[in-house]
């Protein structure tokens, strides 16, 4: 009897420490910026930990600015260069998608914006048809876009960046048809995976060390893959996730609609197992969104949707 007692104990100890376990908001988040008449959303923090990068309604322009709410300026107006934009793995400069109307045409272009020189350079020409995203690849030496039919490779001018490891850097991601590419940026070579059959994918992000995939599916839920496509795990509903820098959770953001307008939106995070789930935000009036995990592993930065200003949360494990 006194064993079995033990026994249910010990469980009832293991299920309320997983339960407890995972990272947890230290305190209230702090505004960094924006929400006094000028509209900034969708933060990514840099590499190194010393500088945010955002934009304004409607992915119009992009700015920077010190982790400390600081020296904040604008880089860029032109519009669409705020949505899928990626920080090099130096800190030092930018790439985006940017974008022109002449009369009733779009014209798309990859351009670099190097913070360092605060300058400036295209990598391609404008096109009236450009659906891929830019991304950096081998140690920002390389940057690559899939467009409909063909992966396009070009060379950014930038040396090679001291935190990145070269072999991590090698590797190159993107959408397909729908459907999840690995592969090599040395031989342009990949693979095409379909983690779940005729299912489509979006928001690829890989993890900072490349081993592996999170992605949503369009209607459906939130997974990470290993970079070989194996060890799929559902993580359950969820949106736009960020990895942590050690590669182990995940933030993101789960939102409830009337179908029309959002209705409710928390931050969550989660380990890529999908166990130590917690939820990290927990306003009735306020829809925080679009969280990004700083260098140092203990702030998040996320945009309040309606207000228009970045915050800082700080949490702990």
């Amino acid at each position: 009897m006194q064993k079995s007692a033990s026994i249910i104990l010990l469980i009832i100890f293991a299920l309320t420490s997983t339960a407890s376990a995972g990272w947890k908001a230290a305190q209230k988040p702090a505004k960094l910026i924006g929400g006094d008449g000028k509209y900034f959303m969708h933060p990514r923090w840099s590499p190194d930990g010393a500088a945010i990068a955002f934009t304004e309604s409607n992915y119009k322009g992009l700015w920077v600015v010190k982790a400390d709410g600081t020296g904040a300026r604008q880089i860029t107006d032109e519009v669409a260069a705020g949505f899928g934009f990626e920080w090099a793995a130096n800190a030092n400069a930018i790439i985006s998608r940017v974008a022109k109307y002449e009369k009733r045409f779009r014209y798309n272009a990859v351009k670099l914006f190097d913070l360092d020189k605060n300058e400036t350079r295209l990598l391609t020409d404008f096109r009236t048809l450009m659906p891929g995203l830019p991304h950096w690849a081998d140690a920002d030496q390389k940057v690559y876009m899939y467009n409909r039919t063909k992966l396009e490779i070009f060379d950014s001018g930038l040396k090679p960046a001291a935190l990145a490891k070269t072999a991590a850097r090698r590797q190159i991601h993107f959408l397909k048809e729908d459907k999840i590419a690995i592969g090599d940026i040395a031989t342009g070579a990949y693979k095409v995976f379909e983690p779940l059959e005729g299912r489509q994918c979006l928001n690829l992000t890989p993890s900072p060390d490349r081993k592996k995939i999170a992605f949503e599916i369009m209607g459906g839920n939130m997974y990470v893959m290993n970079a070989d496509g194996t060890g799929i795990v559902d993580l359950g509903q969820g949106h736009r996730p960020q990895w942590a820098p050690d590669s182990e959770y995940l933030v993101y953001m789960i939102t409830k609609d009337d179908g029309h307008q959002l209705l409710a939106s928390d931050l969550y995070s989660i380990r890529c197992d999908g166990r130590e789930k917690t939820q990290l935000t927990t306003t009735s009036d306020k829809l925080e969104m679009n969280p990004s995990w700083s260098a140092g592993g203990k702030k998040i930065a996320f945009d309040v949707m309606h207000e228009g200003a970045i915050y800082v949360l700080e949490i702990s494990k």
